[in-house]
């Protein structure tokens, strides 16, 4: 469970000083802002950002993934707040009639070619966890195959057969698995690019507390690991990854765009290594009447255009073999294209 500090974005309180002169009236102090209230749960709405394809990934160098979002990946989730400034992400839920549409190209294998994923029965999951309960269908021009996640694992069904259960790591390995059939691999591939969309919009989520801090307007400059032996070729013994907020003025305003800019940034936990920037445009925050938190995010608002935009963001996985540390060119990534993201009060 990731402890977050996700929707404390509201000015933080300042008491100013007395005001006093040469009157015989007594000081009157200001009293400090109040930060907005956060509630117990809050709507999500994890959208398309242009016409068709939203979002590529090139795996590897092998095949390429587009996801067309639309507007249609719509839920609920949980929070434990602790305080405005600590806040826990519990679980979320992803509502039936979400849907994404999914292209492959370049696998020269019979993966190739579009689908769509529909959420038929909510799917929950706790944050960091797989996936206990709901159901996808993924619908080809030929056939459906139904994939039905419980409590410790998944099944799947072609067209209404008798359902095969998996691990969770048999289900995410068949992706790889060219002995497989096809409609088992793309099941697979399915939960994983659902997977990605939600893991990536969560990772924007974690940022949201710390844009407070470019209130200077002086870039965030924050070192990654080192590598403890020699990095892989070209790589820096330690890269950095940069905020920067592009608005003028010191007051964080809705409306501000943000650049994240990755250079050699490794990490140690998960061996992998990130480069190349995104961005996040047209910032949304609305605070109501009740001075609760009722919208926050990225996304189109007020005529304008918004979202988390991605320029040739690469994850690459890193190998160590005696203190030399390399990269294998099929276990890396390269993201273009983004989505919007918003969080809103439930109605």
């Amino acid at each position: 469970m990731k402890v977050m500090k996700l929707f404390c974005l509201g000015a933080i309180a300042a008491l100013l000083g007395s005001c006093g002169g040469g009157s015989d009236s007594d000081p009157v102090a200001s009293t400090p802002d109040l930060p907005p209230t956060i509630l117990s749960s809050y709507d999500f709405a994890i959208g398309g950002v242009q016409a068709g394809t939203d979002m590529t990934v090139d795996v590897g160098g092998q095949f390429q993934v587009g996801v067309d979002l639309g507007d249609t990946l719509r839920g609920n989730v949980n929070l434990q707040v602790i305080s405005p400034s600590s806040v826990n992400f519990l679980d979320f839920v992803t509502d039936a009639g979400s849907t994404i549409s999914v292209t492959v190209a370049g696998s020269e294998t019979e993966l190739d070619g579009g689908f769509t994923v529909n959420v038929t029965t909510a799917v929950s999951a706790g944050f960091d966890q797989d996936p206990t309960a709901g159901t996808l269908e993924v619908v080809t021009a030929v056939d459906t195959t139904t994939v039905t996640f419980v409590a410790n694992g998944v099944e799947l069904s072609l067209d209404g057969a008798p359902a095969i259960s998996l691990t969770w790591e048999e289900y995410d390995n068949l992706l790889d698995d060219t002995g497989a059939d096809v409609w088992q691999r793309r099941a697979s591939l399915a939960g994983g690019a659902m997977a990605f969309i939600f893991d990536r919009a969560f990772e924007i989520a974690e940022l949201l507390d710390d844009l407070e801090l470019t209130e200077s307007a002086t870039p965030i400059v924050t070192a990654c690991d080192e590598f403890p032996g020699t990095p892989p070729a070209g790589v820096l013994l330690q890269g950095e990854h940069v905020l920067t907020r592009l608005g003028s003025g010191e007051d964080l305003t809705p409306g501000d765009i943000f650049d994240w800019t990755f250079t050699n940034c490794w990490s140690a936990s998960s061996d992998t290594l990130i480069d190349n920037f995104l961005q996040m445009q047209n910032y949304i925050e609305v605070i109501d009447s009740d001075n609760i938190l009722a919208r926050i995010g990225f996304g189109p608002s007020n005529n304008m255009s918004g979202g988390v935009l991605y320029f040739d963001w690469s994850v690459a996985e890193t190998q160590e073999n005696q203190g030399v540390y390399t990269i294998d060119p099929a276990g890396r990534i390269v993201v273009n294209g983004g989505f919007s993201m918003v969080f809103s009060r439930p109605q």
